[in-house]
């Protein structure tokens, strides 16, 4: 009875193999990443927020992606097109369109669910506008990036790649992936600027730091897939030449939604539920005090009303001499910021810290 030999994974005329086994390995490394990102919030905050929908709806494209990267191996990427059937080359050509379709939504909703961590934890409003301005061009550049992907060649069939009739791809998605560089050198960016005037060690500065540092490797992933993009421009066998190119876009978007889970980590949410979000006064212009403070802003006596910052004690400490009466009273009370309060203090709308004291003034 003859032997059978196995079939290696990759050949020089066939790589669909190692394509197909990185996608399906970085699929259940992303799955893992997220599923780790919710037990650990669970665990810590015993609740799920809005960025972890955005992660959830990044990661469901992803599985998306993943099938069709692999639907596209099966008919012929990796492969040389002479050595595909006609219906293998329209097949492969109708998987890689919808496969680009969805790595640019996977990759949206996975830059979102970063910029909502970021506006969370931050209670400055100029760093507020500046994490939405930077969704909201995330959001617009997406946006524009799918249209021009689904109508990149005449309708009724744009993903034909041999049409006479269709953008130049190449230029494209160099253009995708600069824009792409930018809004992850943003991401990489913020977080810095956001930990910039937090009162807190430099041990904890260094752990949100590094948290979202880690996101350099999708900037230098993408850095590949531009390089592999630019050598595959204007090539007659792109069933062949462009397996790099999807490779690299796996590695893109599976990275993309690791790092964006490495925050949720139990270093990084401890830290925050220990309330050390706290902002430098000097960067507030509105008079609060950061990040989960409780701010004494009324300092009253029987008919005056105005706020004061300071505290009671340096009030009365220009009074040098003083005894009780019976009907004379001070009130204190703290008003509670619903938006800049401490995680710790989340159940509760608002703390009222009230003294009652006589006082003669002579």
């Amino acid at each position: 009875m003859s032997s059978q030999r196995l079939q290696p994974v990759d050949t020089p005329s066939n790589h669909g193999p190692i394509v197909s086994v990185v996608t399906w390995f970085l699929l259940a490394a992303t799955v893992l990443a997220v599923l780790a990102r919710v037990v650990t919030k669970l665990f810590v905050s015993k609740r799920l927020t809005s960025d972890d929908l955005l992660i959830f709806i990044a990661l469901a494209l992803s599985i998306g992606q993943g099938v069709a990267v692999s639907l596209q191996t099966s008919n012929g990427l990796g492969q040389h097109e002479s050595a595909l059937s006609a219906s293998q080359l329209d097949n492969f050509y109708k998987f890689a369109y919808a496969s680009n379709l969805l790595f640019i939504l996977n990759l949206c909703f996975a830059k979102l669910s970063v910029v909502q961590m970021l506006r969370t934890i931050t209670p400055v409003k100029l760093h507020v506008r500046i994490v939405l301005g930077t969704g909201a061009f995330v959001v617009l550049w997406s946006f524009a990036s799918e249209l021009a992907s689904a109508f990149q060649c005449k309708p009724p069939n744009p993903w034909k790649g041999t049409s006479n009739q269709c953008i130049d791809r190449a230029a494209f998605w160099n253009s995708y992936g600069a824009l792409n560089l930018i809004t992850e050198a943003a991401l990489l960016i913020l977080p810095l600027v956001i930990v910039w005037n937090i009162q807190t060690q430099r041990k904890k500065k260094a752990i949100i730091v590094s948290c979202f540092a880690s996101r350099i490797v999708v900037f230098a992933a993408i850095i590949a897939q531009l390089s592999f993009t630019s050598r595959a421009r204007g090539t007659a066998d792109a069933a062949f030449d462009t397996w790099p190119v999807v490779l690299s876009a796996q590695v893109v978007q599976s990275l993309s939604i690791i790092t964006a889970c490495v925050p949720c980590l139990k270093p990084f949410l401890e830290s925050l539920e220990s309330g050390m979000m706290r902002v430098d006064l000097r960067a507030r212009s509105n008079g609060h005090y950061g990040y989960g403070s409780h701010n004494l802003t009324n300092l009253s006596s029987k008919s005056n009303g105005k706020k004061e910052k300071s505290a009671l004690s340096s009030n009365l400490s220009h009074h040098k001499h003083f005894r009780h009466l019976p009907d004379v009273s001070t009130v204190i009370s703290a008003n509670h910021d619903e938006r800049e309060r401490d995680s710790d203090s989340q159940k509760s709308s608002a703390r009222i810290i009230k003294y009652t004291r006589t006082w003669e003034v002579t």
